[in-house]
């Protein structure tokens, strides 16, 4: 159960990185300039980089941490 936290976390964390760069980008402002609808675009970043986790943790498919996914 160990390892599937870890890579479930890393998974999310490495989601929400990406997701964070291209929102960051797609303002096209340091963030020392966003005004409150960009940070609200930012924040709402954080629950989007959540779905491709739940949807691998749901998958009966998905050997690595799914539902399929040995248990220790």
């Amino acid at each position: 159960m160990k390892q599937q936290c870890i890579a479930a976390t890393g998974t999310y964390l490495r989601g929400l990185l990406v997701l964070l760069i291209t929102l960051m980008a797609s303002v096209g402002k340091t963030p020392l300039e966003f005004n409150s609808a960009d940070w609200q675009l930012i924040c709402n970043g954080f629950w989007a980089a959540l779905v491709p986790v739940l949807l691998r943790a749901l998958s009966k498919q998905d050997a690595h941490y799914g539902r399929s996914a040995e248990k220790n």
